[in-house]
């Protein structure tokens, strides 16, 4: 067990730091895991669509609600749809991306649209959502984790640049398991994160993933390195962190306000007005010869909110976020009239 441990730490630092690769973090698949979420269909009465209900199981007498989702898109949607699928065939008739994809959700409705679903994309930074999950599930356990210090060695400073780069720990400092976690979700910085990898526990991550119905990579290099994810799929943890139905409400809304702390502003943000509120998320991936950047976020608006997140592949970053920002433009000023 502590060899897998040590190997899980080790695959997690390396790619969340590695440059050119995937960013990806890997970890331990066990067959005693199993997936611990299950769908069951119910009938909607307003609609002339079916729900999938994604239900939490291992409890002897419950089955906790994760989400419910109609199982068709929504007709309302659909110019939206068509509106997003034209500026992204646009872009890349111009050569400005080779593809994007988008997921959007209406929380108060259930109602979504997803353009572009057949691909998938190499998460990058995406990935330090479901560490901040794993450490905040630690701690419903343990609530001391959080006040735990962590003192920052120079032999942990992690030498990979990062395109979107802001503040970051300092060697010499010691910092708590709390503000490690604001520095990799505000800041997305890379060193933070490899020390709150050390004090992960690997079985919990592995359940992280299986609860919220999504498998896990296998641990050998030749898979962590090619693990893809689509948007639909990663939209499962913003949607658990809303609903507060994986973390206690406590802890969910302390996760989403570090997201909404979130200080990249080349994408999501740059198509929003100033005033509203976003909680949200950015992951670059890739090589100098293909980039992906993505980002995932809640944006809020009029006592409502909608979830979008989208997936991009181009040759050039600033294109890549141009993109971002003028989909989440499009984006707002649809379902803003909406609510």
């Amino acid at each position: 067990m502590l060899t897998k441990k040590v190997s899980l730490v080790a695959s997690v630092t390396f790619c969340i730091i590695a440059s050119g690769a995937t960013f990806w973090l890997s970890r331990i698949y066990s067959a005693s895991h199993a997936k611990a979420s299950e769908s069951a269909v119910a009938t909607s009465a307003a609609k002339d669509c079916n729900y999938t209900a994604a239900r939490l199981k291992g409890y002897q007498y419950i089955k906790p609600l994760l989400d419910e989702t109609p199982e068709c898109e929504a007709q309302s949607l659909a110019p939206l749809k068509q509106e997003i699928l034209n500026y992204i065939d646009n872009q890349k008739q111009g050569g400005m991306i080779t593809s994007a994809s988008v997921y959007i959700k209406e929380f108060a409705s259930g109602d979504w649209t997803y353009i572009n679903p057949g691909e998938t994309y190499l998460p990058g930074s995406l990935f330090k959502l479901p560490i901040m999950l794993t450490i905040l599930r630690m701690a419903e356990g343990n609530p001391a984790l959080l006040n735990k210090k962590i003192t920052f060695d120079q032999k942990h400073v992690v030498n990979v640049p990062q395109t979107y780069a802001t503040k970051t720990i300092e060697p010499g400092k010691s910092y708590t398991v709390k503000e490690l976690l604001t520095y990799m979700i505000a800041y997305s910085d890379n060193n933070a994160t490899q020390l709150l990898n050390g004090c992960m526990d690997p079985q919990v991550l592995v359940k992280v993933f299986s609860d919220v119905g999504l498998t896990p990579p296998k641990s050998d290099a030749a898979s962590y390195l090619t693990y893809t994810i689509s948007p639909r799929d990663y939209s499962v943890f913003m949607a658990a962190l809303y609903n507060a139905s994986y973390l206690t409400i406590t802890e969910s809304e302390y996760a989403t306000s570090l997201l909404a702390q979130c200080n990249f502003k080349a994408g999501l943000v740059s198509g929003l007005p100033a005033n509203v509120r976003i909680a949200h998320k950015f992951g670059e991936a890739g090589n100098q010869q293909q980039h992906e950047l993505h980002e995932t976020g809640i944006v809020y608006i009029n006592n409502n909110a909608y979830l979008i997140t989208v997936m991009t592949r181009g040759t050039d970053l600033k294109n890549l976020s141009a993109t971002i920002g003028n989909i989440s433009k499009i984006t707002y000023n649809k379902l803003s009239t909406h609510s």
